[in-house]
């Protein structure tokens, strides 16, 4: 982190990056322990995947946060860009960082570790699951679930404010006469941040009720293909494998038409 270029315009840039780099080690976990497991039924391997579950949760968790603290950014840059340079100085958001990293690990140390409840891969299971306990099944409903679908509300209600504003401030542009080819790009990002908010949100709930509701009453093959088919780490191995890339370079445009 000392490393990191943490100049004004590369601010928001380093709140994208380090979850980004925590993505990456979350599919990592999938190609090289995930994937040896399906097919190769090593109980050696098998015996890791609480540690593993473990690994993972903190993972997910961290990229969950990343995500609200971006919304958090994105906000602040349209609708208060005097206050955004003091708000997001280069020491808050070094510490903004290493608060989400921390309180990630701290509470899914609490709740998988100091209580009787873990996250494993079941012998010849497809997902990941919770134990099979009244703690765990409390922990899995309130602290996971139900906190993630909090998330994709705070997300949702702040970029949709931002979307708002920058609405806003086109049609202002617009009255007083000034139409160029750079208001026109903004309005093509702010139409299309419409959509990725939407469908982000739509997507992400989706998959919480497919891995946390349907997981457990899939009973053949074609039921787990469906549930997996709305998994996250199970959409972003198959559009690398197609050569799929998404285009996000307007997200962080957009924190700076303002500003």
């Amino acid at each position: 982190m000392d490393d990191f270029d943490f100049s004004q315009g590369h601010r928001t840039a380093a709140l994208i990056l380090f979850p980004a780099v925590a993505d990456c080690a979350h599919q990592a976990i999938f190609v090289f322990y995930f994937v040896p497991c399906i097919f190769l039924r090593n109980d050696d391997l098998y015996s890791w995947s609480e540690q593993v579950g473990f690994v993972l949760i903190i993972i997910y968790e961290m990229c969950g946060m990343a995500h609200v603290c971006i919304s958090v950014n994105r906000f602040t840059a349209v609708n208060a860009p005097f206050l955004y340079s003091s708000l997001f100085s280069e020491k808050n958001t070094r510490l903004l960082i290493g608060a989400y990293w921390m309180l990630a690990i701290v509470s899914t140390t609490v709740f998988l570790k100091m209580v009787d409840c873990s996250v494993f891969l079941a012998y010849g299971g497809w997902v990941f699951i919770y134990k099979d306990t009244p703690v765990c099944g409390k922990v899995s409903w309130y602290a996971d679930f139900l906190k993630y679908v909090a998330y994709v509300i705070v997300v949702a209600v702040l970029d949709f404010c931002s979307i708002l504003r920058i609405h806003y401030i086109n049609i202002r542009n617009r009255d007083r006469g000034v139409q160029d080819a750079v208001s026109v790009m903004r309005r093509r990002r702010e139409r299309n941040l419409v959509y990725q908010t939407c469908l982000q949100g739509v997507f992400f709930i989706t998959e919480l009720i497919t891995y946390f509701v349907l997981t457990a009453h899939a009973r053949n093959k074609w039921e787990i293909f469906i549930v997996l088919s709305c998994n996250r780490d199970f959409r972003g191995r198959i559009k690398k494998t197609i050569g799929f890339h998404s285009d996000g370079q307007y997200v962080d445009a957009l924190c700076h038409t303002t500003s």
